[in-house]
């Protein structure tokens, strides 16, 4: 499956980059008309689930004190959509960010 993986540095506690990544990533899979998310917090991971354009499209997070990396697979079929994913996740995140 292709990988999109994207890293965004910060300046913040963990636990604030979790409440602020939490909605951004809401936020991008609503922008691919996405649904059914399931996302897993795990203090400083989270693992999550959602289905958009009949993909299956599944990935994990993970906050680390000066970064916070999104991993996501998508399936083949759906390697079209990798630029355009990795821009709107990078985006979402770094706007979270920095509000």
């Amino acid at each position: 499956m292709p990988k999109v993986t994207v890293t965004v540095e910060h300046n913040q506690s963990i636990g604030t980059v979790v409440q602020k990544v939490t909605p951004a990533i809401e936020k991008t899979v609503t922008d691919f008309q996405g649904q059914d998310l399931s996302l897993d917090w795990q203090e400083d991971r989270a693992d999550f689930k959602f289905k958009s354009l009949g993909f299956t499209i599944q990935g994990d997070i993970q906050v680390d004190p000066t970064s916070v990396t999104v991993n996501l697979e998508l399936p083949f079929a759906a390697m079209i959509y990798k630029e355009k994913a990795k821009k709107g996740i990078a985006n979402s995140v770094t706007k979270a960010l920095a509000d």
